[in-house]
């Protein structure tokens, strides 16, 4: 009975509105099909619906905001309320949900890292490989969606959205889709953008050449011609011109990645190229961070994160102003073969990032926290570094460039957690120490350096606790 009573207008008014909905789920992050590691239950690269949360006293009552309250057998289990509804009203009229903890806690572990969000970058300079340049995504030229159609085309090696495709990433089957019901049911209309494009130019030559005029006439203003109509513009020169453009591969995919809004391209290289003598080798380079991997499916950051800069200093309140933002602790998943030319794979705030590269600490030879899986040691096997740069790629997975941590900020860390009295690489030195300067001081004797600056014959560079307000 209940079920076949129509709503009252006001009911179905709220109902459908945003206040007191939820929005629908986005669609899944696209999967690696030719895997043979695909797992049943893996937890998603991002998700696709929206996570709610509680007060502690609500969730003792089962209130989470919703037409009815959840199971508090299911809802009081975990330590953080965290739950994301499937369905409303499903057919056995109940609320289907689900735990949201894995991702609400990574947002919360990755933004306390205090990073932003910058655009990815390809590394075609090796001095940049250590050090890669961070653009944000938020910058006031780039974070733009609402252009015209000639800012369109003007900033098109600096957009992120369009309403093309990018045809790298498309199956045969999709491009051979795309071409049959989408590019050829407008060829009347790129035959118009041609007109257009060829009145454009042709009142541009004109008016060039008036202006040779006028210079070679020495006169102080030239004369300026009327713009031509696309209508003045016959078929056969749109004709002559189509087939000039089949010589031009360069001006033909900016006309038709124009006239289709396509996203940017990256060439192939030469290497890539079937044939040496390859056309295609000739391509422009494109300057846009999404040619190589295709746009974002959704904004850059993702919503992770809506930091603009990480330009700021950590102040410590005995050692002052630090020159590097603290360490944090990565648990290594799958240990490095050199052997194998396999990198190391290092979790960090939730997410999977290669290992530190170059020649720091985690690299030398012999070190077995990288170079060996342990079951021995309780959580695993964890190394100190330094987040340098995230990104968001194509997929939407966030991804995470590491370094390995300084040992001073590594013993500043330490200390914070307690371990005052051990030295950063154990009591006995090693070839790892001397590579770091030959650091022993303990965290005692660290502090004790700054807050007795007449025990030391070099002075003091940092303040004292008692600068701070501290005893």
């Amino acid at each position: 009975m209940a079920s076949s009573r129509s709503l009252s207008p006001g009911g179905a008014l709220l109902r459908s509105s945003r206040m007191f909905s939820l929005p629908q789920p986005i669609p899944p992050p696209p999967s690696n099909k030719l895997s043979q590691n695909n797992e049943k239950t893996p937890t998603e690269a991002f998700p696709t619906q929206q996570v709610l949360a509680t007060f502690e006293s609500s969730r003792a009552r089962g209130d989470w905001g919703l037409k009815r309250p959840l199971p508090l057998r299911l809802t009081t289990t975990s330590t953080y309320g965290m739950v994301k509804v499937k369905e409303m009203d499903s057919i056995e009229e109940i609320t289907d949900f689900a735990s949201g903890t894995q991702h609400g806690l990574t947002l919360k572990k990755f933004q306390a890292l205090n990073i932003p969000i910058s655009t990815p970058s390809e590394v075609s300079d090796p001095s940049r490989l250590f050090r890669p340049v961070q653009r944000s995504v938020f910058e006031a030229d780039t974070d733009v969606t609402a252009f015209s159609p000639d800012e369109q085309i003007q900033e098109a090696e600096k957009r992120w959205k369009f309403s093309g495709p990018w045809l790298a990433g498309m199956t045969p089957g999709e491009f051979r889709d795309y071409l049959a019901k989408t590019v050829r049911p407008k060829r009347a209309e790129f035959r118009k953008f041609i007109q257009k494009k060829l009145a454009a130019q042709k009142t541009e030559a004109v008016n060039r050449e008036l202006q040779e005029t006028a210079a070679l006439r020495g006169d102080a203003v030239a004369e300026t011609q009327k713009p031509f109509k696309p209508e003045s513009i016959s078929d056969e020169e749109v004709t002559e011109y189509l087939r000039r453009l089949r010589n031009d591969n360069q001006l033909l995919y900016d006309l038709v990645g124009q006239f289709l809004d396509l996203a940017p391209l990256k060439p192939p290289q030469a290497a890539e190229a079937r044939h040496q003598n390859s056309l295609m080798i000739n391509l422009r380079a494109t300057d846009s961070p999404y040619g190589g991997r295709g746009p974002p499916i959704t904004h850059p950051s993702a919503g992770i994160s809506y930091l603009r800069t990480a330009a700021y200093l950590d102040n410590h309140p005995i050692y002052g102003p630090q020159k590097s933002h603290p360490p944090v602790m990565a648990r290594v998943l799958k240990p490095r073969r050199g052997g194998l030319g396999q990198d190391a794979k290092v979790g960090v705030a939730g997410f999977v990032a290669d290992g530190p590269l170059g020649s720091g600490h985690s690299n030398m030879k012999g070190n077995a926290v990288v170079e060996k899986f342990d079951p021995s040691i309780e959580g695993g096997a964890k190394i100190w570094v330094n987040v340098e740069k995230a990104t968001v790629d194509s997929a939407g997975r966030v991804q995470l460039i590491v370094n390995d941590a300084k040992a001073t900020d590594v013993l500043i860390a330490k200390e914070l957690t307690g371990e005052t009295t051990e030295r950063i690489f154990g009591s006995a030195p090693t070839r790892q120490e001397k590579q770091f300067k030959r650091i022993s001081l303990t965290a005692a004797r660290l502090r004790g350096k700054y807050e007795n600056p007449d025990s030391s014959s070099n002075p003091p560079t940092m303040s004292g606790s008692t600068g701070y307000g501290l005893q």
